[in-house]
């Protein structure tokens, strides 16, 4: 199974994509299932679904703002609170019977650091995000198998065609929910895809730096 894990629609402050649209596009790329990950919200979960039909897995999610960086919730339907400690959001995330993985950790302004990471029981990280350079997923790569942690991949997609720039492996036929969840945490996925190149950083830094201002300078 190949499956995008992070994604964004609009009910993300920073992306204006429809969740159906997204789950149209991802359809006819030939992915098996995608995530939909929010900034701390699962609101456009529902849509998903609805637009997915049988044969496309819809995995919600959503990615919270702890008070160290950004933190994946997979298998959840109700958005933890932002702003808490990455250790207990992951305890928020585990109580609603979600997995909890490292985002980008090593991304300026949102990744967690490696001390973050390294204090925290994460199942799995984030090694290729299609919205990271090189080096930083490389770093996370590397960071996550001298751990022993599983690995996880996503274009992390604001816009329709960045989706599927990174995604992540199961090795085995389709899938439910349940058993997506159980391989993530089992360390039993594999991450794939392009980082971040030139032109995409250019798009990347005038949205993120324009978003920041128009926000008053907080970050989501």
């Amino acid at each position: 199974m190949l499956l995008d894990l992070h994604n964004h629609t609009r009910y993300s402050p920073d992306s204006r994509v429809s969740p159906a649209d997204l789950v149209g596009i991802a359809r006819r790329i030939g992915l098996d299932g995608v995530a939909i990950s929010d900034h701390n919200s699962i609101g456009g979960v529902a849509e998903a679904e609805a637009a997915a039909g049988d044969g496309f897995l819809v995995i919600p999610a959503c990615e919270v703002s702890t008070s160290e960086g950004h933190v994946l919730a997979y298998g959840v339907r109700e958005a933890p609170p932002r702003g808490l400690g990455a250790a207990e959001t992951i305890e928020r995330i585990v109580a609603l019977g979600g997995v909890p993985v490292a985002a980008h950790p090593y991304r300026f302004w949102s990744g967690l650091g490696e001390a973050a990471v390294r204090a925290a029981p994460f199942p799995a990280h984030e090694t290729c995000n299609g919205r990271t350079l090189g080096r930083g997923n490389a770093r996370a790569r590397a960071f996550a198998r001298a751990r022993n942690a599983g690995e996880t991949g996503g274009s992390d997609s604001h816009f329709l065609d960045e989706i599927a720039r990174a995604v992540t492996s199961v090795n085995a036929g389709p899938m439910e929910l349940d058993g997506v969840l159980q391989a993530i945490h089992q360390g039993r996925t594999k991450a794939q895809g392009q980082d971040r190149g030139p032109s995409a950083t250019a798009r990347y830094v005038t949205k993120c730096v324009g978003e920041w201002i128009f926000r008053g300078m907080r970050r989501i």
